[in-house]
């Protein structure tokens, strides 16, 4: 869906099935996957290997987000729903946590999604529990408002994108 990119700090690609043992390493803890609702019960290695194998045909993308080192920190995930809005969304390790990566990160995936022809039309969303703090500041930061919708997952809260379409 979207091509490999680098910000400041940054270097951002899909994942790979290679991945998922890196990816379940930073996601199988309770601090990262109780908000995921798609990480409920946990996020081994079988389920970062679901995730990642299963792109193409849920159309749920997923890119690893990495320091120029390499190592993992996070996830970008970027949903193409068949009602032609576009949902993204991220997680980070609890050691990358709280360093403006995820806002970084996510302000290079809105910046990809709007230079895209094809994208930068659709309506973007996110969503998250209602107390997330973290998330629904990191959402407000980056150009999002909570909508007073319902998410499409239980539990879940809604936010819109705010035009106009550059976020850096």
């Amino acid at each position: 869906m979207l091509k490999p990119f680098t910000t400041e700090r940054l270097a951002i690609c899909q994942f790979q099935i290679q991945d998922a043992p890196e990816l379940a390493r930073i996601s199988d803890t309770p601090a990262v996957s109780q908000w995921m609702a798609f990480m409920e019960g946990g996020f081994p290695l079988e389920k970062a290997e679901a995730l990642i194998a299963n792109q193409n045909e849920t159309k749920e993308y997923f890119f690893a987000v990495r320091l120029p080192d390499g190592t993992l920190i996070g996830a970008m995930g970027v949903i193409d729903h068949p009602d032609g809005t576009i949902e993204v969304g991220c997680w980070f390790g609890v050691d990358h946590q709280g360093k403006g990566f995820a806002s970084e990160a996510l302000r290079a995936t809105l910046d990809q999604i709007a230079a895209d022809p094809t994208l930068a039309p659709r309506h973007v969303f996110a969503e998250t529990r209602p107390d997330n703090a973290a998330s629904i500041w990191l959402l407000t930061k980056t150009g999002f408002y909570a909508t007073g919708r319902p998410g499409p997952r239980p539990n879940r809260i809604e936010f819109a994108l705010r035009q106009p379409t550059s976020y850096t």
